[in-house]
């Protein structure tokens, strides 16, 4: 920080804050940290605020795992990743009605109010975990995932070594804080003395993402593919020639909407990244061509994986196949989840811990990773086992739009449900969609919609579609 003391760090809140503001921000909220005990881990209840982001720096300064608490999630989720991680201490930059519910009987600061520091910023423990994401698991429980120092010191390195990136540079980011990619966001510019520029949090959030790259001439962004189908309808009215990357993760993203967006970026290279949570962010990489080869179901590949990286592709009974579940070994790869649960995710071939990431994958003729939808997105139509990815994609195909596939219980049949773009000649649809797909896997029902809802990061809700629709 000290090198480019004087340069923009961060824009939050609609003003800047240069690297000495926020060192010496971070140095105001770590002496609030109490000093007659050594916490190994400590929350912080997130806002879009300077004082949240300085929260982070000061727990990795002070030498614990950092737990972000979206004050958005009920507070009950948030009490029981709380007590999960055995948290003492939790930091929020204002008081809200939650707080006292989520922290329990655990102490908590707020750090709007921290005054002017004395003394050293001094590493007072050395964790191996860095950070503690929780993510959703089939048991209903969220599922913490420990990131360690290791694992993503490996995954800074392929960025630094394979990425120009400098002071220059302007990075957004557009990602909640339990968001794993937002580590990428927040912590990649700093390294490099660039200026990390904070999405608004009020506003529509694809329209707020397109706003930032042009107001800030935006040089490096990383977004969901979810944000370019509502933008679709813009794309005309975009351009972007500052921009200089734009990375993309954490859903399929389809070639013909990729190359739509392309011509908005005339200057621009567009890489889809792929990697769980439990591989630290992202683990493979793909440079994407508009001109070039489509996928026969239209996604972009997934790419090669990175350096210290290993994987497999694994039948039903973990020998390995052509197509099947993509499994991950190596550097970024966490060896467990927190406490040791879901212990069955993950498997010893040759000597070699994998995780099973539940991705269907198989290697193109290219050498690149192909994906093939969610294992458990297979399901059972009439007796006939149907891969829903391969429902959307036909159905795109026929009717040159989006849409999203679900299977549903109807007076106990399962069902083939789409949810498409309003406008829709249905009959017309169902007719070419005979020529693209056996009878059982034509859904049962279209349903229009207006717009497709998303969550928190950019993601479609699939549950909000179900509630909103049937």
């Amino acid at each position: 920080m000290r090198k480019f003391a004087a340069h923009n760090a961060m824009y939050i809140g609609q003003r800047y804050y240069t690297y000495a503001e926020l060192y010496e921000l971070t140095g105001r909220i770590y002496s609030l940290i109490p000093q007659d005990k050594v916490y190994k881990r400590i929350g912080i209840c997130c806002n879009n605020d300077i004082e949240t982001y300085a929260s982070i720096l000061a727990v990795s300064l002070y030498g614990a795992a950092y737990v972000p608490l979206n004050r958005d999630f009920p507070v009950l989720r948030n009490r029981k990743i709380a007590e999960d991680c055995g948290l003492e201490l939790i930091m929020c930059s204002t008081e809200n009605d939650g707080l006292k519910a989520i922290a329990g009987d655990a102490q908590y600061l707020l750090t709007a109010s921290a005054q002017a520091a004395e003394g050293r910023i001094v590493k007072r423990t050395d964790q191996p975990t860095s950070y503690i994401l929780f993510t959703s698991g089939s048991t209903g429980e969220p599922k913490g995932v420990p990131v360690s120092h290791a694992n993503l010191r490996s995954f800074f390195n392929y960025f630094l070594a394979n990425y120009d990136f400098d002071e220059r540079d302007r990075f957004l980011q557009t990602y909640e804080l339990t968001f794993d990619v937002s580590v990428f966001s927040f912590f990649m510019p700093l390294m490099v003395g660039a200026c990390c520029y904070v999405l608004p949090a009020e506003g529509i959030k694809p329209l707020k993402i397109v706003e930032c790259l042009q107001k800030h001439t935006i040089t490096v962004v990383s977004m969901v593919p979810g944000v370019l189908r509502y933008l679709d309808s813009y794309f005309k009215e975009i351009v972007l020639p500052g921009l200089r990357f734009s990375f993309f993760s954490g859903d399929a993203l389809y070639h013909e909407l990729a190359a739509r967006w392309s011509g908005c970026i005339p200057n621009a290279a567009i890489h889809n990244f792929y990697g769980p949570t439990e591989t630290t962010i992202v683990c493979t990489r793909y440079i994407f061509d508009p001109q070039g080869p489509v996928t026969e179901n239209g996604i972009v590949p997934l790419g090669k994986p990175f350096e210290g990286i290993e994987l497999i592709i694994v039948n039903e009974d973990l020998q390995e196949t052509e197509k099947g579940e993509l499994c991950f070994s190596g550097t970024q790869v966490i060896p467990e989840y927190l406490d040791g649960a879901n212990g069955e995710k993950f498997f010893v071939k040759n000597e070699k811990r994998y995780y099973k990431t539940g991705d269907l994958a198989s290697w193109n003729i290219t050498g690149d990773l192909v994906f093939h939808g969610r294992a458990d997105s297979q399901v059972k139509v009439n007796g006939y086992r149907v891969e829903l990815a391969e429902v959307e994609n036909a159905v795109r195909k026929a009717s040159g739009s989006e849409c999203i596939v679900m299977c549903v219980q109807e007076n106990k049949l399962s069902r083939l449900v789409a949810y498409t773009q309003k406008g829709m000649d249905e009959e017309a649809l169902r007719n070419r969609l005979a020529s693209l797909l056996p009878e059982y896997m034509i859904p049962h029902k279209f349903i229009p919609v207006d717009a497709f809802p998303l969550n928190a990061n950019g993601k479609i809700d699939r549950k909000a579609l179900i509630n909103a629709y049937i």
